[in-house]
């Protein structure tokens, strides 16, 4: 049989296509498993992050898989032109340079031509190698192809029926629920600044949902998140911490040194669930997963498959690149959100839930759906944004267009949402925050994005409360106050018998007329650390910033020492900035001495 076997496969003639379509079906499984022993020595040895789902393993051998057989399909195609294009010299080579290729161009720190040789030169000697025992490879193929498919296939059931495992045994530790308890929904308009909104006076309609919802709850009107950007603003919702006492960061996540809202409604028997669409900073590697018993980050999807092989991300960015940034793989539609939080309210009604929506539909590359796209003005080409810093007004107005329908596009889906909710009964009993991790610069101080400064465009963002019969209806509250202050809001309006667990004073109080020193006089404090990988121009890049806003002032000490005072009140963009002045230098000081206070607290 052996002997039939190796006559079977001479070196020297063309593979028939069956034999063909073995090899490439075995080199894609093992590129697979190659990628996913890779990357479980990041996150496992390594402790880095690796961007993907815990799905990766079974998402990655597929892709590798569809990739590979349909490269087959193409060398058999060629092979009518050109027949040593089925040789089994130039097959190996082909699927070999396939296999290596993924890891090798994706090593950050491998320049790409390094790479691309070191590719070609690994094809090339697994080539030679294999064809000089190429009958025996193809009985080696033959007899463990189907052990590497049932392996992957093991994986694939393994993580699912693990995750439903944990989640099941979560929900059967809870505590019970007092009857009547409320609910709470927390929801984060990521990348969603108050100037841009008509519920806070802005000239367009962008918002006039949140207008209508606005009339049953509380409004604040100067709203000011920790940081700019959305991991460790993000962190200080969960934890009522300042940026710099948590460990979220650029490459780092949210540890366990204190406590999260979830899991705090974990002991109250609440079933807890977190939703998001920010699959950067905003997944189960982040550390923002935890306390919550079902997460939903990475979807299960053409998309998410592709991102899930390094092979076959090179040819979708390759694509992107030529057909303009229009990247689907990084984010969910709110419509996506709102489908699977619903899908999943279904399944659980019959416990208290603490639920966490995080939307990204406001961040680059403003992508509106139609008829968004159009809202604010005709649809143009975009401005290459390599040359922002040059931008003329128009071409920013072009991007501000895009960016303000995509908050139109948001505002319309969330009264889609909470009209649905309205007809499940479920807003009769449940608390609802709304507001934003940070918001965005166009051509404010020559910036663009955020995570790059600590300018009022970046930090004052949109915050709404509404629990009916337990806080006024069509109430605005004109004192500045911090998101910092939530965790404790929270808890104080749904287990006020408790006491606070977190740090941090009540926005009830501003309701409530409650005489607190920690009202309007408190400084708010804002963070961000130096940044990575950004040009040495911006000012995150001078070093770790801080900013206080404080009696209608705005306070920023930038990295390299250099001070910023802004009049908030009458110099709302911030375009004046008072440090150098008589009075700035009086006030200087007074800020210095409350950021010391602030930090020593």
């Amino acid at each position: 049989m052996i002997t039939q076997e190796k006559k079977s496969v001479p070196s020297t003639t063309s593979l028939a296509p069956g034999k063909l379509l073995l090899f490439a079906a075995w080199f894609a499984l093992a590129t697979g498993l190659g990628e996913i022993s890779i990357r479980a020595i990041q996150k496992f040895f390594l402790h880095q992050r690796i961007y993907v789902s815990p799905q990766v393993v079974w998402m990655a051998p597929l892709a590798d898989l569809v990739l590979f057989l349909l490269s087959g399909f193409i060398l058999l195609l060629v092979a009518r032109f050109w027949p040593r294009a089925t040789s089994p010299k130039m097959v190996v080579f082909t699927f070999a340079l396939l296999g290596f290729s993924g890891p090798l161009l994706w090593f950050p720190k491998l320049h790409i031509l390094a790479a691309l040789l070191l590719t070609i030169g690994l094809s090339v000697q697994t080539a030679r190698l294999i064809e000089k025992h190429i009958s025996t490879f193809y009985i080696f193929s033959r007899y463990t192809l189907g052990g590497m498919l049932a392996i992957v296939m093991a994986l694939a059931v393994g993580i699912n029926e693990w995750q439903v495992l944990i989640e099941r045994n979560a929900l059967a530790k809870l505590p019970p629920a007092p009857p009547g308890t409320p609910n709470v929904l927390l929801i984060v308009l990521d990348t969603v600044r108050a100037s841009s909104l008509s519920l806070y006076g802005y000239n367009r309609p962008t918002t006039p949902y949140l207008e209508k919802l606005a009339k049953t709850g509380v409004v604040f009107e100067k709203a000011f998140a920790t940081s700019s950007w959305t991991l460790p603003s993000h962190a200080s919702l969960f934890t009522a911490r300042y940026p710099h006492e948590v460990s979220a960061d650029w490459l780092k996540p949210l540890d366990a040194t204190y406590p999260v809202l979830a899991e705090v409604f974990q002991t109250y028997g609440y079933v807890t669930a977190g939703f998001v669409a920010n699959l950067l900073y905003g997944t189960y590697e982040t550390g923002l997963a935890r306390g919550f018993i079902h997460y939903e980050d990475y979807p299960i999807s053409p998309e998410m498959i592709i991102k899930s092989s390094w092979l076959a991300r090179i040819f979708v960015d390759k694509l992107k690149s030529i057909k303009g940034d229009t990247d689907k793989l990084l984010y969910k539609r709110a419509e996506e959100i709102n489908e699977d939080f619903l899908s999943w309210l279904s399944r659980h009604n019959s416990r208290p839930f603490f639920v966490f929506l995080n939307y990204i539909d406001a961040h680059a590359p403003y992508l509106p759906p139609k008829p968004f796209d159009t809202l604010f003005g005709p649809k143009r080409p975009r401005p290459d944004k390599s040359m922002r810093r040059t931008w003329s007004p128009q071409e920013i107005q072009v991007e501000r267009d895009a960016y303000e329908g995509c908050i139109a596009y948001l505002d319309h889906q969330l009264g889609l949402f909470f009209d649905e909710l309205q007809k499940r009964g479920v807003l009769e009993n449940t608390l609802i925050v709304i507001t934003s991790d940070h918001g965005e610069q166009f051509g404010e101080h020559g910036l663009f994005d955020h995570g790059n400064s600590l300018y009022r465009s970046l930090l004052q963002v949109p915050l709404f409360i509404s629990f009916p019969g337990r806080i006024p209806a069509g109430k605005r509250i004109h004192e500045a106050v911090t998101l910092r202050d939530i965790p404790a809001t929270i808890l104080d309006l749904v287990k006020p018998e408790a006491g606070s667990r977190f740090p941090g004073y009540s926005l009830a109080r501003y309701w409530k007329g409650a005489d607190n020193p920690h009202s309007s006089s408190s400084a708010l404090l804002s963070e961000i650390s130096k940044c990575i990988n950004m040009p040495a121009w911006l000012p995150v890049c001078k070093g770790d910033m801080k900013s206080l806003v404080a009696d209608g002032m705005h306070y920023i000490k930038n990295g390299d020492g250099r001070e910023e005072l802004y009049d908030l009140e009458n110099d709302p963009t911030e375009e004046q900035d008072l440090a150098n002045s008589e009075e700035g230098r009086q006030r200087l000081e007074e800020f210095r001495r409350a950021l010391e206070r602030e930090l020593r607290e």
